[in-house]
């Protein structure tokens, strides 16, 4: 989607220039919203410092609400500066100086790097060997050498241990000795991050948890580290990649309200609903093997199917929907209409209302509006003439099991 995205704001800036301001409407997904690669994200955080590097990119520090706390102390080098940048890891001089700041000197220099330690005895449980003991072993095999490393890391660690058997290779193991990550060049994770934002009281700093509930169940937000972070406002204002992308070439990424296909990506859902009705209305012998299924399939989105003027139709579907959840906005900030019934909007409200009912739900077009899909396509396009009856008869033979036909041999004698 990025590359596509990329690709069409290339188009539109060569053939018109800058004359226009380039919005994009994206229905909401998962995809959509996914993250930057190296965007900041509190709930892939640890309490501590992490096994790895976060990941996550450097933030320059500004003198705005929601950045720092009230234990920001200037004095305290660990803590950060103003227009300066804040590291997620542990990798520049200062933080490879300073480490984790509750940990005494001693103790700083003892975690600072991996180590190998002894399990005792009575600890030490049986396991499957994970992939990154597998693989190894594998490769010294014939069979590991002729598919290649790079194949063996895709597979599934349920296959990789089935091959290794196969191969006579030992799959379970007793470990003796475990791994300790070190902290440098690691994540510093949430408490560190936290702390040098000045959101921890370092007297009390053992009273702080990930998520930390009271007896009756309530968040305690003052304590918990997860939502200290994810309430500062560099990370509540993190832009999908989606979005990113568009803002670095001069665009901009509108994502619709999730659950709200009826507007979602310019009457997006619309066409998807069509295109998928068309392809149920087919019988089940058209679409058995994998290539018919994929001819059906570009049938059904084709031009001829979804034609220009079809998506023009669905598109301003969609925009009624905005005009009259836009109506509705006015009037709940209004004082002067506030028992107005919005005679004058699009969409009727009863509408409105019939939809919100089935808020919680992901829908499909095809499902909350077909009547609609299938009334304006049909003005020029009809599905009974113009498909249905242009397939060849397809005769389908079923296999009827023996036990079958003397049941049924027997229903006709009687």
């Amino acid at each position: 989607m990025n590359l596509q995205t990329e690709d069409v704001i290339d188009v539109v800036k060569v053939t018109h220039g800058d004359t226009y301001e380039y919005v994009f409407l994206f229905d909401s997904s998962s995809g959509h919203a996914k993250k930057r690669g190296d965007g900041l994200d509190a709930k892939s955080m640890k309490k501590e410092w992490h096994s790895k590097p976060s990941g996550m990119r450097n933030v320059k520090m500004e003198r705005k609400e929601g950045y720092l706390g009230p234990h920001l102390d200037p004095s305290v080098r660990a803590m950060v500066v103003i227009g300066q940048e804040q590291t997620m890891d542990f990798t520049s001089d200062l933080d490879k100086e300073l480490g984790p700041f509750w940990l005494t000197a001693q103790q700083r220099e003892e975690q600072r790097h991996d180590r190998e330690v002894e399990i005792p005895l009575e600890q030490r449980k049986r396991r499957v060997k994970q992939k990154s003991e597998l693989i190894p072993e594998l490769m010294l095999t014939g069979w590991g050498k002729l598919e290649g490393q790079m194949k063996l890391w895709k597979m599934k660690h349920p296959e990789l241990v089935r091959k290794a058997a196969a191969q006579d290779i030992e799959i379970n193991i007793t470990p003796a000795t475990k791994t300790v990550h070190g902290w440098e060049g690691k994540g510093k994770g949430l408490l560190q991050v936290a702390y040098e934002r000045g959101w921890i009281d370092k007297k009390n700093y053992k009273s702080y948890l990930v998520m930390k509930y009271d007896d009756d169940g309530n968040l305690i937000p003052e304590l918990s580290l997860r939502h200290l972070i994810a309430s500062c406002t560099d990370f509540q204002t993190e832009k999908s990649q989606l979005e990113y992308v568009c803002e670095s070439l001069g665009a901009k990424a509108l994502i619709t309200t999730k659950y709200h296909a009826e507007y979602a990506g310019e009457g997006i859902e619309y066409s998807w609903g069509f295109a998928k009705s068309l392809y149920r209305r087919h019988p089940l012998a058209q679409k058995k093997t994998t290539a018919d299924f994929l001819k059906l399939v570009d049938k059904c989105i084709s031009r001829e199917v979804l034609t220009v003027d079809i998506i023009r139709r669905f598109s301003a579907r969609a925009r009624s929907y905005m005009e009259t959840y836009k109506v509705m906005e006015l009037e709940a900030n209004s004082t002067e209409t506030k028992d107005s019934s919005s005679e004058d909007s699009p969409i009727p409200h009863k509408r409105i209302e019939t939809l919100k009912k089935i808020l919680k739900s992901h829908r499909a077009a095809i499902d909350f509006d077909k009547g609609f899909i299938m009334k304006t396509v049909y003005v020029k396009f009809d599905m009974e003439r113009d498909l249905l009856k242009r397939e060849k008869k397809v005769n389908v033979s079923v296999r009827v099991k023996p036990e079958d036909r003397k049941v049924a041999a027997k229903a006709k004698n009687n």
